[in-house]
């Protein structure tokens, strides 16, 4: 549990940075992938749109329609999914063709060895397989194409913007802002990643993109309420966090070894010594969890002067090993101010060993 204690400064040139660089690249990647989408939507427009090839011709800019028969069915496991292939024929030809389907219905489930279906050929492939009334598009038609990069655009957009606001707001605030998680980026974070969620199953499962499109202007509004949700709950946690009132002292005669760590410019405040020994002898400060070797132990004239929760000008090492479970202990060492950071269960303890020692 190491907590390297780091500049302001340099919290304050990194983080901006990488949020933004990050939010550049997602804006970036949602935009190929827009582009994409787009171009598979004039794919399906297209192979709405063409005509039958006449005489049983085939072109790019026709679709032929022939028939065929089924010669068996694949179900193959990848992952956690399940590829549906499609083994046929086409009358007058011995050549089976290994036809991958878009799902598993209604076609691929209802067809059986021997079946007769038709396929639609068009710029080469098979786009559609008929069985009777049903129809069902193979994987690689263009009539759903669209749905996965459109879905992915809509998922890391509103995410990489959220990103991007969040760089800015580092840049422009305080480096209090830096050393600990402002409720406000956590709340625009939550709100993007909803979005982005919502986005994606609407592409995945409406029925065309404007519908996608709707769902996901429409789903801003949740959104932005599970948002509001989040921020109310880390609000509230902030406000428990700086209330150190009910911490009492607690004297313990038997030895334990707490998640501690002492800060200030003294002799026993050292880098990696990430506990303290309480209940056996002197408050000792030790990097050994069990606390039996390298203790260095804290004076007598170490007195303390309050509790409190954790700062942001505190050492930015503390928030990410403790969070808002923090309690910092001040106190004076002769003309020193000294700090020492531990967990808010374990503070009773430490506040009691303390106060014991100083006390004499």
């Amino acid at each position: 549990m190491e907590m390297t204690e780091r500049t302001p400064g340099a919290a304050r040139a990194g983080r901006p940075r990488l949020l933004v660089g990050f939010g550049l690249l997602l804006v970036l990647l949602a935009g190929v992938l827009s582009v994409v989408a787009s171009d598979a939507l004039a794919d399906q427009r297209a192979y709405a749109a063409a005509p039958a090839c006449p005489g049983g011709s085939r072109g790019d800019s026709c679709t032929t329609t022939v028939p065929a028969t089924v010669v068996g069915r694949e179900d193959v496991a990848s992952g956690k999914s399940v590829h549906h292939w499609l083994r046929l024929t086409e009358r007058g030809s011995h050549t089976v063709q290994r036809l991958r389907m878009a799902g598993s219905g209604p076609v691929y489930g209802a067809v059986r060895a021997g079946d007769e279906v038709q396929v639609t050929y068009w710029r080469g492939e098979i786009h559609t397989v008929r069985f009777g009334a049903a129809a069902q598009e193979s994987w690689s038609s263009p009539a759903s194409a669209w749905r996965f990069p459109m879905g992915s655009a809509l998922a890391l957009l509103p995410f990489g913007l959220s990103m991007l606001w969040a760089g800015c707001w580092f840049r422009r605030s305080s480096a209090a802002a830096v050393s600990m998680a402002p409720w406000q980026v956590s709340t625009w974070f939550m709100a993007g990643a909803t979005l982005g969620c919502v986005g994606f199953v609407a592409s995945m499962t409406a029925g065309g993109p404007r519908d996608a499109l709707l769902v996901t202007a429409v789903g801003m509004v949740p959104s932005a309420t599970v948002g509001g949700l989040f921020a109310g709950w880390l609000r509230r946690r902030e406000k428990r966090a700086a209330d150190t009132s009910g911490i009492l002292p607690v004297l313990t005669a038997e030895r334990q070894t707490v998640d501690a760590a002492v800060h200030g410019d003294v002799s026993y405040s050292v880098d990696g010594f990430d506990y303290l020994v309480v209940g056996d002898g002197p408050v000792s400060a030790t990097p050994d969890p069990a606390g039996r070797v390298a203790r260095r132990a804290l004076p007598e004239t170490l007195t303390v002067q309050r509790l409190r929760s954790l700062r942001p000008q505190d050492p930015a090492g503390w928030y990410s090993v403790f969070g808002h479970d923090c309690v910092v202990i001040e106190c004076r060492d002769g003309d020193h101010t000294v700090l020492i950071a531990t967990r808010r269960r374990q503070a009773p303890v430490v506040l009691g060993a303390l106060l014991a020692a100083s006390t004499g």
